[in-house]
């Protein structure tokens, strides 16, 4: 009994634990890349090797390889959580707020290149009848909720008179979620299809000032009918905890991100 009660102990013991999750993450960080070559063409026995530990390991882990793609997607949605963090947690106005995280969906997207996927995850090409359904279903309510704190601030955007009252919120939001999912999709294609990173930073950002002038309410636009509401780059929103320039006004863009003309200027 007692020996029962050491092996238990040693089992649940803070270092145990710790060297348990550093496992876990080097499975996952292996797996991000080979899954993102092809998730039928990945092999486990070849993931086991790139992470060096033993195929049983990956399978105690995460159950089995469809499981181990959808806690990649669960990972991959509390990093973009954490990205949206930035406008959510800046004083930026709730339609600044809401056309930043374009931006910062850029950011996540060349800092984060194979989570793309994941994030915009749907299931196709993977045997998800064997995973287990309370991870499915965990995955599915995390994006819900990323989606549904989206919508709350486009909400607010209309009750603070600063989006047009005439768009539904929900709609509103699945639209734009699709719509910067579409265009970082390009990056996958291999045909002449196929955008660079420069070119899908492009694409979002004219998408942004397309939007941020549709969603402006007409009492929130200056003398020439521009929308009043700035493009914040992404150098202007703070990490989360940790100090710099969120939400101030007249600030530039983050190093290697071009400026973007304010409501009067270049458009």
């Amino acid at each position: 009994m007692a020996e029962r009660e050491s092996g238990d102990v040693l089992r649940h013991s803070p270092r145990v634990t710790r060297r348990r999750a550093r496992t876990r993450e080097r499975i996952l960080d292996v797996a991000e890349e080979l899954f993102g070559a092809g998730y039928q063409a990945a092999r486990m026995e070849e993931l086991a090797e790139a992470a060096d530990v033993s195929v049983g390991s990956i399978y105690v882990h995460f159950g089995n390889k469809a499981g181990l793609y959808l806690a990649l997607a669960e990972r991959a949605a509390d990093q973009f959580a954490a990205y949206l963090d930035r406008a959510w947690q800046s004083d930026c106005t709730a339609l600044e707020k809401v056309m930043a995280c374009g931006e910062l969906y850029l950011r996540f997207h060349l800092e984060h290149p194979n989570s793309f996927r994941f994030l915009a995850f749907d299931g196709f090409g993977t045997e998800l009848d064997q995973v287990d359904q309370e991870l499915r279903q965990r995955v599915g309510e995390r994006l819900d909720e990323i989606l549904g704190v989206f919508q709350a601030h486009i909400e607010m955007a209309i009750a603070n008179g600063e989006a047009d009252p005439s768009f539904t919120p929900k709609e509103a939001a699945r639209f734009l979620w699709g719509a910067w999912n579409g265009v970082v999709s390009f990056s996958l294609r291999n045909d002449r299809m196929a955008l660079t990173d420069e070119e899908i930073a492009a694409c979002l950002r004219l998408g942004r000032r397309m939007v941020n002038e549709g969603l402006t309410a007409p009492a929130y636009r200056d003398a020439d009918g521009r929308s009043r509401a700035r493009l914040v780059g992404a150098g202007e929103l703070a990490e989360p905890g940790r100090p710099g320039t969120a939400g101030e006004r007249g600030g530039s863009a983050a190093a290697g991100e071009p400026a973007e003309p304010g409501p009067a200027a270049g458009r």
